[in-house]
């Protein structure tokens, strides 16, 4: 028995079952398309419970005789599959891949191993299963002499119903790339000598493998989804039929698939196929799990969870409505990007169904459905048509006041508009001194937005003047949210000319994107006053994100709050952004403020970035200018060329998920090997309480720990003030090839030299060293090829 590990006795292909390339799906070189049982052994030297499929002989190196009989199995490690049948399919780059599940809703841990010396030395992934089903994690473990290492543990959201899951796993030398469902999750370098061998085990239960396979790692893996759609979709009894658009997505590119729809409970949802088009006809109140499966390969497939609620329960009541909603019934000049807001008699409840419809006053068209929940929003006003796809809370209560945010572009110029509330979406509810059914059009709760966009001097030229536009939640403004305005922005001013947006003091909630505009400043009145906020997580928005082509399918938008793709020049001035996600509070801690995913050139003045973990993301330069950002595990990282923060604040807050850690300020993956990376001037290191109010250890914080291989560890601190909090190992690891971590002139809060005689991993710069980061004219001298950048406040 190894320590740690309830090692499974598994079921196991013959050569018989093994299937030769040509019959193989997803160009692998090796697979096996017969489900079978893996389940775990009673205990030590005990026989585990082998289930086999429709009576299925099956096989493995390990039974006598190679044949495992239909009940019982050998005592012992994990099972192999024959070496000489995944010799030439795991020869260089391979991948290795399975649809795994646990057997009627179990739960425990179901692996697959890619690499095995023996018993104690082996490398495997799989899924994690909570026993309640409500917590499903990705796993790459590694066994060392009988030790397991978790290399990584991603958790997601479990699927509907008892589907499987699609695993994966790359393997390029040390370089390890888990995939679930075709969409990659995250990468781990794990150098290690154990020769490549396929396997299967079980811990804690049984799990039901299908589809295993393994092939030359360029064979790219492929996922299936709906176009700009989250699996999870709300419908409503008595609804039309709804329709969405299929594609599936590799490596290679997007494109059509054919692929079979079924639903577990047709009574709830009827689900057909029409060319590229899944339909699904909503017939009443409940839940059934539609999945889609490739017609090519059964590999590629997608469980949607469906919800349909109670048909749309519409009110005759009529309301005073002055003063109770928001905009005012019958305002004109409204901006496009407007909130509604009912302000009830007291704070009402909030359903899981029901709809808040937008309708178009000339024919009666519904232009926006808003939904209580997670909502799917497509984000931005982009010239190429890439959106930014993500899930966000559209209907919230703040006491009595509800707030409802309707989706990104769905109100036009010059429009009249009238709202329907569904009386399905609000219980115990009171307005205007009534009790509260809904509100119909009979209650008159219209508004007409203004009539044109803002006028601007717009000349096309880059020269031109600076277009300035307000952005406020009440009063007179160009736009009500933030996002209102860089799409207005993004769609009406050419890319070079400079835009000035005003924030009003106050908090601005909601996701951000910014995509093909340069030149964009956001200013707030205050930098503790203007506060940009939103709670997003890789456990919401799963992943670093990206803008999405029009037919992409998936929401792959990301975790932070603002997302900068090809943009240069944008400059946040006198503002807070927020990332408002606790760790102990999401199934994905990683939350960025601020993701500056382009190589351009991105300017942060007075301004300050919060979070807890990954707090800032940068690609290309960035020059923070007394700033403060704040955060706790890696909060500071990206694949950059160069970073500077000079006399600013780089504060670690308390862990509210793990309080006795102190965490890393910096994760650098720096493009080359001669670029800045991170370079930290003239600032300080301080500590203060988390979102739970915990203060970070003495001791407890790294300068840096390691990134990637394929990417430098470049992280410099010259002239810095460091709390007692930073650990006087200063570094955590090695950086690769040993060098990037860098520091010079390092001092404690109060000014004073400090004893640098344990740091570890880093090196001491001389004086003449230190001095090519003394100044942004020096960090920046390699912008341009050499042109340099020397930013102003």
């Amino acid at each position: 028995m190894v320590r740690g590990f309830l090692l499974a006795c598994v079921l196991l292909p013959a050569a018989a079952h093994a299937v030769a390339q040509s019959a193989c799906a997803g160009g692998a070189a090796w697979c096996r398309n017969q489900p079978w049982v893996v389940a775990p052994a009673a205990g030590p030297g005990a026989g585990g419970g082998v289930a086999p499929r429709a009576g299925a002989a099956l096989h493995g190196e390990d039974a006598p005789g190679g044949v495992l009989p239909a009940s019982g199995a050998p005592s012992g490690g994990v099972a192999l599959v024959p070496a000489v049948q995944t010799a030439a399919a795991t020869a260089g780059a391979y991948f290795v891949e399975a649809r795994l599940r646990p057997v009627a809703g179990g739960a425990g841990q179901g692996y697959v191993i890619v690499r095995h010396a023996d018993d104690r030395n082996w490398l495997g992934f799989g899924l994690e299963v909570a026993p309640d089903g409500g917590r499903v994690s990705v796993n790459i473990v590694r066994m060392t002499d009988g030790q397991p290492k978790f290399l990584k543990q991603v958790r997601t959201e479990p699927a509907p119903g008892n589907t499987f899951y699609t695993i994966r796993l790359d393997v390029d030398g040390a370089a390890l790339t888990a995939h679930l469902n075709g969409t990659r999750l995250i990468g781990v370098d794990e150098p290690n000598p154990l020769p490549p061998r396929i396997g299967v085990l079980a811990q804690g239960g049984a799990f039901e493998i299908d589809g295993l396979r393994a092939g030359d790692m360029a064979q790219p893996p492929t996922s299936i989804g709906l176009v700009h759609r989250h699996r999870r979709l709300a419908l409503q009894a008595g609804e039309a039929a709804q329709r969405y658009e299929v594609r599936a997505v590799a490596r290679t590119g997007l494109r059509a698939i054919r692929f079979h729809a079924a639903a577990s409970d047709p009574a709830v949802a009827e689900a057909s196929v029409e060319g590229e088009q899944l339909v699904l006809q909503p017939r009443a109140e409940g839940a059934t799990t539609v999945t889609l499966t490739s017609a090519e390969d059964p590999n590629v497939a997608l469980a949607l969870d469906v919800r349909v609620g109670p048909a749309f329960a519409a009110s005759s009541r009529r309301y005073a409505l002055a003063r109770a909603v928001q905009p005012a019934a019958r305002e004109r000049d409204v901006p496009i990007d407007t909130r509604l807001q009912i302000r009830f008699d007291r704070a009402p409840g909030i359903r899981a169904h029901g709809a808040i419809r937008i309708v178009r006053a000339a024919d009666g068209v519904t232009v926006d459905t808003i939904r209580p929940g997670m909502e799917l929003d497509e984000i931005g006003a982009t010239r190429d048509g890439f959106k930014r796809v993500v899930r966000y809370q559209a209907i919230s209560a703040d006491g009595a006041t509800v707030t409802i945010r309707p989706h990104d572009g769905k109100l036009a110029y010059g429009t009249e508009y009238y709202v329907l509330v569904d009386g399905n979406v609000f219980s115990g509810a009171t307005l205007a001194g009534q009790a509260f059914d809904g509100i119909g059009k009979a209650a008159a709760w219209t508004f007409r937005t203004r009539e044109r966009a803002p006028q601007a001097q717009n000349t096309g030229q880059a020269t031109a003047q600076a277009v300035a536009l307000r952005v406020a939640a009440t009063g007179k403004a160009d736009f009500r949210t933030v996002q209102g305005a860089l799409n207005h922005a993004m769609r009406h001013v050419p890319r070079a000319q400079p835009v000035t947006i005003t924030l009003a003091n106050g908090r601005h909630e909601g996701l951000l994107y910014l995509r093909g505009k340069d030149n964009v400043t956001l200013r707030g009145e205050s930098r503790s006053g203007t506060v940009i906020a939103a709670e997003n997580s890789d456990g919401v928005n799963p992943g670093s994100g990206a803008g999405q082509a029009p037919l992409a399918p998936g929401a792959g938008g990301g975790r932070a709050v603002f997302l900068v793709e090809d943009a240069d020049l944008l400059r946040l001035d006198t503002l807070t952004l927020a990332n408002t996600t606790w760790r102990s509070r999401t199934i994905g801690a990683q939350a960025e403020a601020l993701n500056f995913s382009s190589e351009g050139r991105l300017v942060a003045t007075g301004a300050d970035f919060l979070s807890e973990q990954d707090t800032l993301q940068l690609k290309g330069y960035a020059w923070f200018y007394r700033c403060l950002v704040a955060g706790n595990v890696d909060f500071i990282w990206g694949y950059n060329r160069a970073a500077l923060f000079e006399q600013s604040e780089i504060r670690s807050l308390g862990d509210s998920a793990n309080p006795a850690s102190g965490g890393y300020l910096v994760q650098a993956r720096t493009v080359a090997e001669d670029d800045p990376g991170f370079v930290f001037l003239d600032s300080r290191l301080t500590h203060g309480p988390g979102p739970a109010g915990n203060d970070v250890p003495p001791g407890a914080t790294y300068l840096a720990r390691p990134g990637v291989a394929t990417a430098w560890d470049n992280v410099r601190y010259i002239n810095t003030r460091m709390g007692p909090h930073i650990s006087s190992r200063g570094w955590s690891g090695e950086p690769r090839a040993g060098k990037g971590w860098e520091e010079a002139g390092s001092s404690g809060l109060s000014g004073a030299a400090l004893d640098l005689a344990q740091r570890r991993g880093g090196r001491l710069l001389t004086a003449a060293e230190a001095a090519r980061y003394d100044s942004r004219a020096k960090v920046f001298s390699q912008y341009d090829n050499g042109k340099g950048w020397k930013p102003q406040p």
